[in-house]
């Protein structure tokens, strides 16, 4: 089959990846650069550089089996880092290293039997995340749960609410409502937490993917202005060009789907349920400025959070095993931008509740129909790097269910992980122009069908 694909992100390079073998695969991408969220911004200070990330940077084994898969098969690098963490509350002018790392730092934990509580109510959190990762309860949310676990008042909102909300990069206003499950999937689990980043910035695992789509014809520059069905295909005006196919897939942000389909009135209820995600901005910047960190340079750590009134926010020291001064900061609101000012990036990433799970679960029930398939972060589980490659298995499954790519990648995943492909949708019942009629099989199917 000829297919389509809109938008040169993570889940478009995957799909394409995982099509290439068995169909045609064209891949359109309307800027000059591929990766989406990826994004890579080399600093050279002196002999060295440090590739600052303006997005995805850390992964980690419970939460991104599959990515790991893909990086080992594509044979990217990747380093082990133990993370350490610094808290600062601004107001109250402390800042609390975690794990303390020295004299000092133990003794200004001691002084502080508060926050010392927070963090043991912390512990117990986390410890939960297991239990809550298998149980994929995306109705219980941050505030539920700690009113039903007897937590102490105080505990949300002087520490859970920003503590997360700066790890998020989310408004403090949100988190309380969002649901435990997806906050506690992107913290990296145990006593000693850690995550894995790739060697040389995630810009080279951009490049090792793009190598290895050896048989799609990537297309940079062209911008998908429209899409209709047209005598039994679907037509894409890219830049003026007019493209036929018998699939397509559409990898772009939710609100540019949903613009794409308007056009098409086969397609009104996938329009409809992609329109309906609602979103919440933010913006990263990679910059040399040492106002972003703790106030005492002894305190700087992987990660750090400040909690400031209203906001909450957070530095990552991208330049630490070097020891350079680049950071990548989730801005607060009305913040001067930092200086030296490197590359600054801005997202709406997808306001996660119940109802945003109804939502996957709508849009799951018209993939495939008329030969069109929605991908990205927000068409499943939690709105990260993983759910955007989860998203691009959902039409390999149903287009290519033997290819060797896929069947690779469903290899490279440790056993105890692959219940996560669960998150998939599974058969829905047949909608007006039937999907596809190979739709992801079920979970019974799955084993017998794709494991190698």
């Amino acid at each position: 089959m000829r297919i389509g694909i809109l938008g040169a992100g993570v889940s478009g390079m995957t799909a394409a990846w995982l099509l290439q073998h068995d169909h045609q695969v064209t891949l359109f991408e309307k800027g000059s650069r591929i990766g989406g969220h990826v994004e890579s911004v080399p600093v050279t200070l002196g002999p060295e550089t440090v590739h600052g990330e303006l997005g995805t940077r850390f992964f980690f084994d419970s939460a991104y089996p599959y990515f790991l898969s893909l990086l080992r098969l594509l044979q990217v690098p990747t380093r082990w880092t133990n993370l350490t963490v610094c808290v600062t509350e601004v107001d109250r002018a402390k800042s609390f290293a975690l794990p303390p790392r020295s004299p000092r730092q133990v003794v200004g934990l001691a002084r502080s039997p508060r926050f010392v509580r927070h963090l043991l109510s912390l512990r117990r959190m986390i410890e939960q995340q297991r239990g809550n990762a298998l149980v994929r309860n995306s109705r219980l949310t941050l505030r539920e749960h700690l009113a039903q676990g007897g937590y102490p008042a105080a505990f949300g909102p002087e520490f859970a609410y920003p503590f997360l909300a700066a790890c998020w990069g989310a408004p403090l206003t949100l988190i309380p409502d969002f649901p435990l499950y997806s906050l506690l999937k992107g913290m990296p689990p145990g006593r000693r937490p850690g995550t894995y980043e790739v060697e040389g910035g995630m810009s080279n695992y951009l490049a090792a993917l793009r190598k290895d789509l050896t048989r799609v014809d990537l297309r940079l520059g062209l911008e998908a202005r429209s899409i209709e069905r047209r005598d039994g295909l679907v037509v894409v005006d890219a830049s003026g060009e007019q493209h036929r196919f018998d699939q397509l897939i559409v990898a772009t942000t939710s609100r540019e789907a949903a613009e794409l389909l308007r056009g098409v009135p086969e397609l009104a209820p996938m329009q409809a349920a992609v329109g309906a995600f609602q979103h919440w901005e933010t913006e990263t910047v990679v910059h040399g400025d040492p106002s972003f960190m703790p106030p005492d340079r002894r305190d700087w750590a992987h990660n750090n959070l400040f909690f400031d009134g209203d906001q909450a926010w957070m530095t990552d020291w991208q330049g630490l095993r070097t020891g350079q001064p680049v950071f990548r900061t989730w801005m607060p609101k009305g913040r001067p931008a930092p200086s030296p000012l490197y590359g600054r990036r801005s997202y709406h990433h997808v306001l996660m509740s119940a109802a945003t799970t109804q939502q996957q679960a709508e849009l799951a029930a018209h993939q495939g129909a008329h030969g069109l398939w929605v991908t990205g972060m927000y068409c499943v589980d939690v709105d990260n790097h993983e759910s955007a490659l989860l998203s691009a298995l959902v039409p390999a499954r149903a287009l290519a269910p033997e290819s060797p790519n896929l069947r690779r990648l469903l290899k490279g995943v440790a056993t105890d992980a692959v219940h996560s492909l669960d998150i998939l949708p599974q058969r829905p019942p047949a909608p007006e122009g039937a999907p596809f009629p190979n739709y992801p099989p079920n979970s019974a199917e799955r084993d017998e069908e794709l494991r190698p």
